[in-house]
């Protein structure tokens, strides 16, 4: 989605293929995200809806790439739809075929906690939000009989005559982003998953921790729905190890282990959590700061410790692990449920995916792409991005994610601007001789806020309020059924201001902003009440004074609403020239991207030379010739007349405003500019302990690969 809406945003046309019945991946699976605890779906969500509003963006589910033909710039991409035996365009997402069809299956969208029927949405924020009829568990599709969602469905949207579609694309690039396949824990037998029902992975774990999860945000034992005081987690399952598993470190589990450690103690204050791990990696900014939260603050035990067998007892089917200590002693400890921290692998069928796109795949089945350039594969034209690319966390993924959207935009720089889709609105609705009929929306954002604040007593606070013509809760507003829902509203009740009272207005108050421009509404007549950060965060551990400051916050909302009107945005040119601040790699990489994207670009430099403290970098862990990279990005940057290098310069001065600034360099040179990229890179700390600089045997990292190098041939 990511790299989707980075490429629709500069006004490039982007096709996006989904197997799924809905986009998302697996990140729509879980409950929060570390190390800011932020709610998953609420982050995710506003990106989805975007991404199925954008009109740059078309969208394609359960669908697949059959073949690819062609090369850069010009590649011809043929795709196959499924059946899905819903008519998009017709169902309204209302649900009622759920409730009448007979058929129960495992949920594979809960990893098998819970049934789902034959007809379905893969979760309840699903995009599109569109059902879908499983055509090897349906009635009428396997054994011709039933019928019973047709009968219901007022929009006349089954269609069980839907056939597979074949479409044939003309693209100029293409990003790789198929997502991630779990490693299966039942191959390791001696921890019992499969058998024994309060084993569970990770990610279904994740599942019972989500209040859109089987168990509604509550932690339960799948085997009798008892609240576990007593968990586990059983590290590296399917990593590192290379018996019976992969030999990689999947590099996120150390992390969410912790995390879930501590989502679950705020679940319950008599939740203990025990860790039995090797070693730990803790390897991101401030990560190690988040183990020792989870240490301190909630009470996780980290034990160094081989798990030789997990057994449960008949009755009360607890689980028993057995382990070896770091005394190499034996010893047995009960537990009332176990979780697995699962590795993540490539997809099952990654060698013939990465056949049909004619790229190489590594010895382990992940995208091949070079150390130094991570985002391209062997073919070019063809990028790639996430755990397909190796294993990630969501940042990182988020980030390759633009990394391989801007060296695509560097193929189609030219067709910018050339397939846009105008978006057409209704007119805007003439408020002038209305009073106030404000709407207030509260939002549960799962139990991020609802578990904290009382919601209920929020709405109907505000309700109370002068010109509140309707005021409800919401489980998750900025999903697709929760903006549906306020559209609705707006229609029924002649709503002419709204106020959603939900999370941070910095990523959410666009969205809800377009929600209401939708149905006609002036898009400043709406307010956003922060009752996550301002309340349930701050104030989680007492929850009458988090409710009362959410009233207060949600009522000067309402007082501040029945006062707006209407306001008018102008356009204003935009100088296209990009101003980059540092001359590292970092900075040569972007100044340099910029310009095959069609940008002039100022590059300042301070010292006399490029290539910052890459200078001193040899090779990297893989063996590769660093100095021999550097040197050729120095070389086309100089060359490129797009770009403009300034060096020997700093900074002094700069003044305006997005797409409009002004610097002024310590030189006197002026550059006008539309954008400014920060690249002025690190030091090298300088240290104070460990008897550094009273002695000469006591160097740094950096001074080793510098006295290496001078003895190199």
């Amino acid at each position: 989605m990511q790299a989707s809406l980075d490429l629709a945003d500069s006004g490039l046309m982007v096709h996006m293929i989904n197997e799924e019945p809905s986009i998302g991946g697996t990140m729509a699976r879980l409950d929060k995200t570390f190390p800011t605890g932020d709610c998953a779906m609420c982050m995710i969500s506003p990106r989805m809806v975007e991404s199925s509003r954008h009109p740059n963006i078309k969208m394609y589910t359960q669908t697949r790439v059959v073949s690819v033909e062609g090369q850069e710039g010009n590649f011809t991409v043929k795709l196959q739809e499924t059946a899905r035996y819903v008519d998009p365009e017709r169902c309204t997402g209302c649900g009622d075929c759920e409730p009448v069809c007979p058929t129960k299956v495992d949920n594979v969208f809960n990893l098998g906690l819970d049934k789902r029927k034959a007809i379905y949405a893969l979760f309840p924020q699903a995009v599109p939000n569109t059902r879908a009829i499983d055509p090897e568990r349906c009635l009428y599709l396997t054994k011709n009989v039933c019928r019973k969602c047709e009968k219901v469905c007022k929009a006349l949207a089954i269609n069980f005559e839907d056939t597979e579609k074949i479409y044939e694309l003309k693209v100029g690039s293409i990003i790789l982003t198929p997502g991630l396949k779990t490693y299966d824990p039942g191959i390791r037998q001696e921890f019992g998953y499969g058998r024994h029902k309060n084993v569970v992975t990770s990610l279904q774990f994740e599942r019972l921790l989500s209040a859109s999860g089987p168990c509604g945000g509550e932690v339960a034992r799948p085997s009798d729905g008892a609240h576990p005081k007593k968990l586990a987690w059983i590290q590296c399952v399917g990593s590192r190890n290379t018996h019976n598993s992969n030999s990689w470190c999947s590099s996120v589990c150390c992390m969410y282990a912790a995390k879930q450690a501590i989502i679950a103690k705020e679940h319950d204050e008599e939740v203990q959590a025990t860790m039995f791990y090797m070693e730990l990696r803790a390897f991101g900014k401030d990560f190690d700061k988040y183990i020792d939260k989870a240490k301190n603050e909630s009470g996780a035990i980290y034990r160094r410790a081989m798990v030789s067998g997990v057994v449960e007892d008949p009755e009360t089917k607890n689980l028993t692990i057995n382990y070896i200590d770091e005394e190499g002693k034996r010893i047995n400890e009960e537990f009332d449920m176990v979780i697995l921290s699962i590795g993540f692998e490539p997809r099952e069928d990654s060698l013939a995916f990465a056949e049909t796109f004619g790229i190489e795949a590594d010895e382990y089945g992940f995208a091949k792409t070079s150390k130094l350039n991570p985002v391209e594969t062997s073919r070019r034209g063809i990028y790639v991005a996430g755990i397909y690319q190796g294993p990630k966390d969501i940042p990182e993924t988020v980030i390759q994610g633009s990394g391989a959207a801007a060296g695509a935009m560097s193929v189609l720089g030219d067709r910018r601007g050339t397939e846009i889709e105008e978006v057409v609105l209704p007119p805007e609705r003439d408020i002038s001789e209305e009073d106030p009929k404000i709407g207030v929306f509260v939002c549960h954002c799962g139990v991020n806020i609802a578990g904290t604040v009382d919601v209920q007593e929020v709405a109907d606070a505000a309700a109370r309020e002068e010109g509140v013509a309707h005021s409800e809760t919401i489980m998750y507003a900025c999903a697709p059924d929760g903006q549906a829902k306020v559209k609705e509203l707006i229609n029924e009740k002649g709503l002419n201001r709204v106020i959603i009272a939900s999370c941070t207005p910095r990523t959410h108050s666009p969205l809800f902003q377009d929600t209401i421009r939708e149905v006609g509404l002036n898009k400043f007549l709406f307010e956003l009440a922060d009752i996550r950060e301002q309340c349930s965060w701050v104030h989680k551990d007492d929850k009458e004074v988090a409710t009362q400051k959410a009233i207060d916050i949600t009522n000067m909302n309402v007082a501040k609403a029945r006062l707006l009107d209407p306001v008018s945005q102008n356009s204003v040119g935009v100088n296209h020239t990009a101003l980059v601040v540092g001359g590292g790699i970092s900075g040569m990489t972007a100044a340099h991207s910029l310009s095959e994207q069609g940008y002039h670009v100022h590059l300042v430099e301070r010292e006399d030379t490029l290539g910052g403290l890459l200078r001193r970098v040899r090779r990297n862990i893989e063996g590769n010739d660093v100095q021999a990279f550097l040197a050729e990005t120095i070389e086309r940057v100089e060359n490129n007349p797009a770009v403009t290098v300034h060096m020997n310069s700093a900074v002094e001065h700069t003044d305006g405003f997005i797409g409009n600034f002004v610097t002024r360099l310590d030189n006197g040179t002026r550059i006008e500019h539309g954008a400014i990229m920060i690249a002025t890179g690190g030091q090298e700390y300088e240290p104070t302990e460990y008897g550094y600089k009273d002695s000469e045997r006591i160097i740094t990292q950096r001074e080793l690969e510098d006295l290496v190098a001078e003895r190199e041939p």
